[in-house]
């Protein structure tokens, strides 16, 4: 984008400067340069927005135009680059119970279970449970794990890369968030969103999107536009209200 400076002699001659002639000149010039200079900027390509006027760029949130300026007035998110995401700060404290984990495997399995206690932290030690991504039985404590149906890696970049440890826990052990799947399904996942990644069993595929949004409503994240319109599309396709 190139500016306009404005000329630094306006006025027609040494007879007109200084008078208010030359100041009318003056002004003239600025507000043609100013038109001229508003049409350039909006001839410029406008970004694809979401619904408060906003869109990330190379990872950053930025502001086009309202309401995204009022929402984020007087914060960092829409102002400065999100942070990078960090696993670590995403990890539960050292030592701690996975209560919720527990919780979740046990009312999920497919047969009575059994537990152990360590340190005065119980852990499913044996149990049944169905694949939600694949459709298949795992009966293997060592192969099931639990998927965060919202990844860390999508929170952060939806409005939570400034939430303290105590937001980013509740998330991460809310069991709306969690579901039982085989650990070589979360390692292809890799925590991706639904539009470069969806679970093998199609008939799924309602439940997966649904479930995430109540998620995403729940926590008032805000997913970029081709994530709202990847899951409308699913919504259409594979639910049957």
């Amino acid at each position: 984008m190139s500016f306009f400076v404005l000329p630094s002699r306006t006025c027609p001659s040494n007879l007109f400067r200084g008078t208010r002639l030359c100041a009318a000149i003056r002004l003239f010039f600025v507000i043609l340069l100013t038109g001229l200079y508003a049409s350039a900027a909006l001839a410029e390509e406008i970004p694809a927005l979401d619904f408060i006027g906003g869109y990330y760029e190379n990872g950053e949130y930025k502001c086009f135009s309202e309401p995204c300026f009022t929402i984020h007035k007087g914060t960092d998110a829409a102002a400065s680059r999100v942070r990078p995401f960090s696993p670590r700060e995403w990890q539960a404290p050292r030592g701690e119970c996975q209560k919720s984990y527990t919780q979740v495997l046990a009312d999920t399995s497919l047969v009575e279970i059994k537990y152990a206690v360590h340190e005065d932290c119980a852990f499913v030690v044996s149990g049944q449970w169905l694949d939600a991504y694949t459709g298949k039985t795992v009966d293997d404590i060592r192969v099931i794990a639990l998927d965060h149906r919202v990844s860390p890696q999508e929170a952060h970049y939806w409005g939570a890369a400034y939430w303290s440890q105590a937001q980013r826990m509740e998330l991460l052990n809310d069991p709306l968030n969690l579901v039982p799947v085989s650990i070589d399904q979360i390692k292809a996942r890799k925590g991706r969103s639904p539009e470069e990644w969806m679970p093998e069993q199609k008939s799924y595929w309602c439940d997966y999107i649904v479930h995430r949004e109540i998620v995403i409503r729940k926590y008032q994240l805000r997913p970029p536009k081709e994530v709202r319109d990847f899951d409308h599309n699913i919504k259409n396709l594979y639910c049957k209200y």
